[in-house]
């Protein structure tokens, strides 16, 4: 880990930077001013706001990076202002190592679970990215009808990311998440409802609470949608007929290859491609 310290106080400077070395055996530079460090790269910026220049300004360029701010007194402009531009924290004047060390640690990990988190929902867009549904409004609590199918999936990660809520699974055979607290900050995903009394205090409570309740197919509870793709997805559980997957073959590929190649990796011949198309009523897109 490397750290740059923007301070003036040689020997508060010194200090940290001794400290920082033994105690996170990081490597640490000294700078004087804001335009000394200007161009230098660091994990971490631990940074006097009271120097000459622009702090607001060094800070913005650097909003992605750790940084802790060193003030001799809390005002506007030594504090509120370079938070809102970007820093992390800061330590008023006198303070201790440990203290500084602390919140080091702590945004150090910070960053990491929020590197973490994107990364994941990078991937879940991923997984999703080829399901296309029709997003239907919806009000808590929600009923869904449907085996845990694909669609399904991308329709839930779509509610959170538009609640800007995380999901939280809850399967009810388990008993002793008949005893869970819920959280109205958290959207609680409910697997099994129908296994338990409806009648039930948690099962009311449920029903309070930002809560998607996954039913079988063939429940007969009133008040329930379905979620299907627009089209078959060949990856899900049911197996799809010979004649469903030439036209799910037909309709998913059709715009990417020609129809030479589609007809050879189907292994029939382009009249009966055509052939095809016509009895599904398929369109050629161009």
């Amino acid at each position: 880990m490397k750290i740059i310290i923007v301070e003036n106080e040689l020997y508060l400077a010194q200090s940290i930077q001794n400290n920082l070395t033994e105690k996170l055996k990081a490597t640490c530079e000294i700078y004087g001013s804001y335009a000394e460090a200007a161009n230098k790269e660091a994990d971490v910026y631990i940074i006097n706001t009271t120097l000459k220049g622009n702090v607001n300004a060094f800070i913005q360029e650097r909003k992605d990076k750790i940084i802790i701010l060193l003030v001799p007194y809390v005002t506007h402009s030594n504090v509120t202002e370079p938070l809102n531009k970007g820093a992390d924290d800061y330590l008023q004047k006198p303070f201790t190592i440990e203290e500084l060390i602390r919140k080091i640690k702590h945004l150090k990990e910070y960053y990491t679970f929020k590197e973490q988190v994107k990364r994941l929902n990078e991937f879940i867009e991923f997984i999703l990215r080829d399901i296309e549904i029709d997003f239907k409004d919806y009000k808590f609590p929600l009923f869904i009808k449907s085996s845990p199918t694909k669609a399904v999936e991308k329709f839930i990660y779509e509610i959170s990311k538009k609640e800007q809520k995380p999901i939280e699974i809850i399967d009810l055979n388990s008993k002793k998440n008949l005893k869970k607290k819920l959280n109205k900050n958290i959207i609680y995903l409910f697997l099994n409802y129908d296994k338990i009394d409806p009648n039930s205090d948690f099962a009311k409570e449920i029903l309070n609470h930002n809560s998607i309740i996954l039913l079988p197919k063939n429940s007969s509870m009133p008040n329930c949608i379905e979620i299907e793709a627009n089209s078959k997805l060949f990856f899900e559980e049911e197996i799809l007929s010979i004649e469903e997957y030439i036209k799910f073959i037909i309709t998913t590929h059709q715009k990417n290859l020609p129809d030479t190649e589609l007809s050879k990796r189907l292994g029939i011949s382009r009249k009966s491609l055509w052939e095809k198309r016509k009895k599904y009523g398929i369109f050629k897109q161009k």
